[in-house]
């Protein structure tokens, strides 16, 4: 019987927004602790999320350099979850429909792999997706 290796590979980058992706609260990095919230970000009930259209132009527009077929639909799914970092014990993520689907991206192999002229390899993609980051512990 002989086997493939398949290797997977989540990789997270942050958008430069200037609000959080559900809410009106802005974003700033190092900002100190509980300074950027608001009734959304703390899970107050009532409270229902606003969607950062910023956040979806970019993810689009990365779709778009990649090769990806931007969905006419996406959904917004509720994964939940207990953790101290998360004051609504959920996070909206887009499981089952992504805002982009497919595309690749161009290496360029070193070492052995090369040849002369320089080898060039694509990585095929599975999915471009947006999720809300609930927050961070600091220990101090």
């Amino acid at each position: 019987m002989q086997y493939e290796a398949v290797i997977g590979l989540e990789i997270h980058v942050q958008l430069k927004t200037k609000t959080k992706m559900f809410s009106a609260a802005p974003y700033q990095y190092g900002a100190e602790p509980n300074t950027l919230t608001d009734a959304v970000v703390l899970g107050l009930p009532g409270t229902l999320p606003v969607l950062n259209y910023e956040a979806i132009e970019y993810c689009a527009q990365l779709g778009l350099m990649l090769g990806c077929r931007i969905a006419d639909e996406c959904k917004w799914d509720r994964k939940n979850y207990f953790y101290p970092d998360s004051p609504k014990n959920y996070q909206l993520t887009q499981n089952e429909q992504p805002l982009c689907l497919g595309g690749s991206v161009e290496i360029e192999m070193a070492g052995s792999a090369r040849n002369i002229e320089g080898e060039h390899r694509w990585v095929q993609l599975n999915r471009i997706h947006l999720e809300e980051d609930p927050g961070k512990l600091s220990h101090t």
